[in-house]
């Protein structure tokens, strides 16, 4: 592909980016100098300084951003993206198009005003897991064409790199119609997802906050007026997160769609900032299936895919590719897209020894609270804080699970929230094994395993289980072929 620029606008986003905090002061000293106006008092001589400043800046950073923008060219050669700047420290970053894992698309509101999208680019490499590694602004013709030239060389077979030409890009465009819907949300299922997955330990946690104040309230005789106020402004605060997560949850997931493509899915939604994933399914180190607290009552399960550097630009979670659906749904929807990871079996329970090592620590630090609280304040909350303990305990004992399957491996965590991984033995990078004196003598062990993702998949722990377990595992590792680390 020739040589291009992004387009224009990146320039104003990118100004905007640097100084908007610059321009919201700036915008507060604007309304009180058109105050000043309105009352025929003329600015001060600091204020008009102060504007003269904020445009200064405003100028050199424009500047800044219109060379960088001028001066840099993306390109395309061979096997290779090609980004090239040229200033006074020149730079050039080269890319081989087979250790891109994904191609993403992303238009905001102010994005669609220009038709302008945002080209977002992840490899497959664990030092560049936690954020988006490649962030282009490109018209829409050319983002799509970009988009499509990238996934034919991803569909290219490896012993002929060279086809992947813009004869190829045109069949990409072409096969278009032949793209399967597998799965797509109306309104209330949308809204059904963001209401079951409140965090039920923030949902705990504000109603401690509010049956606090509210006991400090009916405690308090002297002063009425100045504790009121306090407790309906803490109730509030505690209310708003639930409502605005409910809110931008709903905003983001709205028409949610997943589609497949030949070895590709394809995941779209957003309201008004729209997203939409192509994942190469080839390059899909595991599937995680999530139950929050509220949806285990219902019997229903969401699933998120795990792609090295792949997620949400903002909060570079591992996108969803299904909302909450029942759980024999939600593996149709696998079956589907890639029927290798479907769990067909029963999983094997973390055994009902294992509540005694699991109950350990959390029975000891309940303890403390019992101690702590009777000595210093009131005992009863300290035994309530013990119970809550206890049950987390038991929850956390009766949720893990884990199944081994010919070429990969399941497993299942959590207290209040269920989470299951599963990911096949050729992904996992290690795996460790610890047990105690407790355990050990129980014939149980727990451990680890790290695959390549983002930190908040990286690691996965194991339950306690019987110690052949974890043999038939290492066993497995062994005898699976690698995964091949790419930095």
């Amino acid at each position: 592909m020739p040589e291009v620029r992004c387009h224009f606008i990146s320039v104003i986003m990118g100004t905007f980016k640097s100084i908007w905090y610059i321009i919201a002061v700036f915008f507060v000293s604007a309304l009180n100098m058109i105050k000043d106006l309105k009352l025929q008092n003329f600015p001060s001589t600091m204020a008009l300084v102060g504007l003269g400043i904020f445009f200064i800046v405003m100028l050199v950073c424009f500047l800044y951003h219109f060379l960088r923008w001028r001066r840099t060219k993306i390109y395309i050669e061979d096997e290779t993206l090609i980004i090239a700047r040229k200033q006074l420290s020149q730079s050039k970053t080269t890319v081989k198009l087979s250790s891109i894992s994904t191609v993403n698309l992303q238009q905001n509101l102010f994005e669609r005003i220009f038709d302008v999208y945002s080209l977002q680019l992840d490899i497959n490499s664990s030092a560049t897991a936690e954020k988006v590694d490649f962030h282009l602004v490109f018209s829409k013709p050319l983002a799509f064409a970009f988009k499509d030239h990238i996934l034919a060389y991803i569909d290219t077979e490896s012993d002929a790199p060279d086809a992947a030409s813009e004869q190829q890009a045109e069949n990409v465009k072409n096969n278009q119609i032949t793209e399967e819907t597998i799965i797509s949300f109306r309104f209330k299922e949308v809204i059904l997802h963001c209401i079951l997955n409140f965090s039920i330990i923030g949902l705990l946690s504000s109603i401690a906050l509010i049956a606090a104040l509210l006991w400090t309230f009916n405690t308090e005789t002297p002063g009425l007026s100045r504790v009121i106020i306090p407790t309906i402004l803490s109730a509030t605060l505690a209310v708003i997160p639930f409502i605005y997560k409910s809110i931008t949850a709903f905003l983001l997931y709205y028409g949610f769609t997943l589609k497949k493509n030949g070895d590709k899915v394809l995941i779209s939604y957003g309201l008004f900032t729209k997203r939409q994933f192509t994942l190469p399914l080839d390059k899909t180190n595991a599937l995680v299936i999530k139950q929050s607290f509220q949806a285990r009552f219902f019997n229903l399960a969401y699933g998120e895919i795990i792609n090295v550097g792949m997620g949400d630009s903002t909060n570079n979670q591992a996108p969803l590719f299904c909302l909450l659906v029942k759980p024999e749904t939600l593996q149709q929807v696998i079956r589907q897209i890639a029927p290798e990871f479907v769990l067909d079996q029963i999983p094997e329970r973390s055994p009902k020894s294992a509540l005694l090592p699991t109950s350990i620590p959390w029975l000891f630090f309940g303890i403390l609270a019992v101690i702590g609280f009777t000595l210093f304040f009131k005992g009863w909350i300290g035994w309530l804080i013990l119970a809550f303990f206890a049950l987390c305990a038991y929850l956390s004992s009766i949720t893990k699970a884990l199944q081994l399957y010919e070429n990969k491996i399941s497993i299942s965590t959590g207290i209040f929230q269920k989470r299951t991984i599963t990911v096949f033995y050729g992904k996992i990078q290690n795996m460790s094994v610890k047990y105690g004196p407790i355990s050990n003598r129980l014939g149980l062990y727990k451990g680890e395993v790290s695959i390549l993702s983002s930190m908040e998949n990286r690691s996965n722990n194991i339950g306690y289980f019987p110690k052949e377990r974890f043999t038939a595992i290492e066993n497995q590792i062994m005898s699976h072929e690698s995964l091949p680390l790419q930095k």
